[in-house]
C-alpha cells in the first residue's frame, strides 16, 4: 500500500468515525433517559439490579446469529474491498436464510430458559420474558444487515439510520415504561435494533441490485464455518464470563448493592459513547488494511489511545465530581455512597476496549491466534470469580469492582503483548522481503 493510499485510509477513517460519532450521539439521549431517568424512575429498586443479567443472558443466547454476522462483516468487508458486489450480494442472500432459521433455534432455547431464569434473578415482572428475547435477538441480527453497509463503506445511510432509530427507541419507551416499567425498557430496547434491520435493508437495495456472482462453494463454505466458529469462541468466551460475572454480581450481592452497581456503571458506560464509533467503523479498514499490507496495528493503537486518555479524564472528573453527578438521577441520593467506583470501573472498561480494538482487528484480519490466551483467560477469571463468591470473598462492592479490574488489567496486558508480538512479526517479514 502507498503512502498516499495509506493516507487516504487514516483520513477516511477519522472522517467516517466523526460522522459516526456525531449520528450515534443522537442516541445518547435516549440511552441516558433510559439508564439514568426512565430506569431509575419506573423501575422498582428491587428489578433495577436484574437489568443487566438479564440483557446479558438473552444475548449469550443469541450468540451464534451474532457470530455469524461477524463472520459474514469479515468476509463482506474484504470483498467489497475488491469490488465484488455481486458476490456480496450472493452472500447476503444465504446469510439471511440462515439468520431466520436460526431464530426458531433461539426461541426454542428462550422458551425453556428465561423464565428459570428471570425467576433467579428476582425479576416481579415475568410479561418482560418475550420482550428480552425478541431485543437480544434482535440486537444480533441486526448486525447482518448492518455490517453489510460497514463493509460497503455506507456510513452516510447508517448514520441516518442510528439518529432516525434513536427516535424509535425513545417513542417505545416513553409510552410502555410508565404502564408497564421492565416490560416498556425490553420494547424500546428491541424497537431499535428493528428499525436496523428494516432501515439497512431499505439502504441496500441500489447497492445490492447488481447482478449476483456465484460465491457459495466448497471453499467458501469452509472458509465461512472456520470463521464462523473461531468467532463463536472469541465471542461467546467472554460473553459467558459476563454473564457469570452478572450473575454472581446479583445473587451474591445485597440487592442495595446490586442496584448501586447499575447506577454507578451507567457513567463508565459514558466511554462506550466515544469507543463504540470507533470499533463500528474500524473493521473494514482494519480488514482491507490487512488484505493490502497485513497490518492493522496503526488502527489499533491510535483507537487504544484515544480510549485511555478519555478514560483518565472521565476518571479524574468522577473522582471531583462523582457525588454530584451521581445526585442529578432519580433517587439518586439513595446511591451516592457508590460514587467512588466510578473512576475505577472507567479505567477497567477501557482496558478491556484496548483488548477488543485489538482482537476484533485480527478477526477482520483472519488472524485467530489470539484464542490461545484469550480463551482461557476468560475460562479461569470467571470460575475463580464463582468460587470466590461461593466462599464468601466477593460479598460487597469493593470486592467485586476489585475482580472485574484485575481481569481487565490482564485483559490489556495480553493485547498489548499480543501486539508487539504482532509488530515484530511484521517487521521480520517486511525485512525479509516476503
Amino acid at each position: 500500500m502507498t503512502k498516499r493510499n495509506a493516507s487516504h485510509d487514516s483520513t477516511s477513517f477519522a472522517r467516517n468515525a466523526l460522522l459516526m460519532f456525531l449520528a450515534l450521539r443522537a442516541g445518547d439521549a435516549v440511552s441516558l433517559a433510559a439508564g439514568m431517568w426512565f430506569v431509575p424512575r419506573y423501575v422498582s429498586p428491587e428489578d433495577i439490579g436484574a437489568v443487566l443479567p438479564v440483557t446479558s443472558f438473552a444475548t449469550f443466547l443469541s450468540l451464534p446469529v451474532f457470530a455469524l454476522a461477524m463472520a459474514v462483516m469479515k468476509e463482506s468487508a474484504v470483498l467489497s474491498a475488491r469490488g465484488e458486489r455481486g458476490r456480496v450480494k450472493s452472500l447476503l442472500g444465504g446469510v439471511f436464510v440462515a439468520a431466520a432459521t436460526s431464530l426458531m433455534l433461539v426461541l426454542t432455547a428462550a422458551a425453556v430458559a428465561v423464565p428459570r431464569y428471570l425467576d433467579m434473578m428476582r425479576v416481579s415482572d415475568a410479561s418482560a420474558g418475550f420482550l428480552v428475547v425478541a431485543a437480544a435477538f434482535l440486537g444480533c441480527v441486526a448486525p447482518v444487515y448492518t455490517d453489510a453497509l460497514q463493509s460497503l463503506k455506507r456510513f452516510r445511510a447508517l448514520a441516518a439510520i442510528e439518529v432516525v432509530g434513536s427516535f424509535v427507541r425513545f417513542v417505545a419507551m416513553l409510552s410502555t415504561m410508565p404502564i408497564r416499567a421492565l416490560t416498556g425498557y425490553f420494547a424500546g430496547q428491541a424497537a431499535l435494533p428493528a428499525f436496523r434491520i428494516v432501515g439497512s435493508v431499505f439502504a441496500l437495495r441500489r447497492d445490492l441490485s447488481v447482478k449476483s456472482e456465484p460465491y457459495w462453494n466448497r471453499d467458501s463454505l469452509r472458509r465461512l464455518a472456520m470463521a464462523f466458529v473461531a468467532i463463536l469462541a472469541y465471542q461467546g468466551v467472554p460473553m459467558a464470563a459476563s454473564l457469570i460475572e452478572q450473575t454472581v454480581m446479583r445473587t451474591t450481592l445485597s440487592t442495595a448493592d446490586s442496584a448501586g452497581y447499575y447506577m454507578v456503571s451507567r457513567f463508565s458506560d459514558f466511554l462506550a459513547y466515544l469507543t463504540f464509533p470507533l470499533l463500528l467503523v474500524m473493521f473494514p479498514y482494519t480488514a482491507s488494511a490487512a488484505d493490502r499490507l497485513g497490518s492493522t496495528r496503526p488502527f489499533v493503537l491510535k483507537c487504544s489511545g484515544v480510549t485511555l486518555v478519555a478514560a483518565t479524564a472521565m476518571a479524574l472528573a468522577y473522582t471531583a465530581f462523582g457525588n454530584g453527578l451521581l445526585a442529578l438521577m432519580p433517587n439518586g441520593e439513595d446511591y451516592e455512597q457508590y460514587a467512588v467506583y466510578m473512576p475505577y470501573l472507567t479505567i477497567a472498561g477501557a482496558m478491556t476496549t484496548c483488548q477488543v480494538f485489538y482482537t476484533n482487528a485480527e478477526v477482520s484480519a483472519g488472524r485467530f491466534g489470539f484464542l490461545w490466551w484469550l480463551v482461557p483467560l476468560h475460562i479461569v477469571y470467571p470460575a475463580v470469580l464463582a468460587l470466590a463468591a461461593k466462599l464468601g470473598f466477593v460479598n460487597n462492592m469493593t470486592a467485586l469492582v476489585a475482580c472485574i479490574s484485575t481481569a481487565s488489567i490482564l485483559r490489556f496486558t495480553f493485547a498489548a503483548a499480543a501486539i508487539a508480538r504482532r509488530d515484530a512479526i511484521d517487521k521480520q517479514h517486511a525485512s525479509s522481503g516476503t
